[in-house]
């Protein structure tokens, strides 16, 4: 017994609205797994549209975040006032340095902990903060503009991070942490894709899905979303990747969908699913 025989019997019943119990062995395999059990009951709720858009980070890795900005924040206040005896020179002098140190450091970093990532995360937040507030700083000072751009690109590196982690739930939380960013990010967008095509969590898949729904348009993923789409096993992914081909991609690419070449591909559900979105669409 597996746990993809198990996912299967329940997308199968939910396709079917069947309500047969598991059998014995399954419903042994299922007790000693907890893992498996919040995997069905994401399966169901988002078969009947009744789930969280994303499984964002857990309350402990929030919670050690804001303890990490409460130090980060006080050890920026002490600097602060060892600086303003400074002179004024020596502060811009200073500030810049251990600007591009800093980023330096997180360039270097590109797949850190999480531990060190939110450290970053925070440090890089609150030295940006005090700068926009410092009374005599330039907007146009090249070390404030990429100080800038590196903050607003953290936020990616961290998810594309995240998305690597050995569990489910944190690849979730990097999934999350994507559909902060606006995808702009070729490469974090690549490899959504390619986690999508190689997960073995359905509730990943599923989420990746929803976050690709945000591009409004694929370019030349296309191609790549329909021949995953054509070989998918899995009924509950199977219909959604059809779902937001239908609804986002270019009109060629719905046409080659709905080919005759390609519909044989499909499982029977997933056809009359494009053909019920397809008789919708004329009314």
């Amino acid at each position: 017994m597996t746990n993809q025989e198990i996912i299967d019997w329940k997308i199968a019943s939910l396709a079917d609205n069947n309500s047969s119990e598991l059998s014995a062995e399954m419903q042994s395999h299922l007790e000693k797994n907890s893992q498996l059990q919040e995997e069905l009951l994401f399966i169901e709720q988002f078969w009947t549209n009744d789930v969280k858009p994303l499984v964002m980070p857990s309350d402990r890795v929030d919670a050690n975040f804001y303890q990490m900005l409460s130090r980060a924040q006080s050890t920026q206040q002490h600097s602060s006032q060892q600086e303003t005896a400074l002179p004024l020179n020596n502060y811009h002098s200073s500030s810049k340095e251990q600007t591009i140190s800093l980023m330096e450091k997180i360039k270097s970093w590109f797949m850190p902990t999480p531990l060190a990532q939110f450290a970053t995360l925070t440090l890089v937040f609150v030295l940006g903060f005090n700068l926009n507030q410092a009374p005599n700083n330039e907007k146009n000072n090249a070390a404030y503009s990429g100080l800038q751009e590196d903050i607003s690109s953290l936020t990616t590196v961290l998810a594309m991070s995240m998305l690597k982690k050995d569990s489910a739930s944190e690849r979730l939380s990097g999934v999350a942490y994507s559909r902060q960013t606006d995808l702009s990010n070729p490469l974090l967008v690549e490899q959504l894709i390619e986690l999508l095509a190689r997960d073995k969590s359905t509730s990943v898949r599923l989420a990746i899905i929803n976050s690709l729904a945000e591009l409004k348009s694929f370019g030349s993923f296309e191609q790549q979303l329909l021949t995953m789409t054509t070989k998918e096993e899995n009924l509950l992914v199977q219909i959604e990747l059809c779902r937001l081909l239908l609804n986002y991609g270019s009109v060629e690419i719905k046409t080659l969908l709905t080919a005759q070449e390609n519909m044989h591909y499909l499982q029977p559900e997933v056809r009359e699913f494009i053909k019920a979105q397809s008789m919708i669409s004329y009314i």
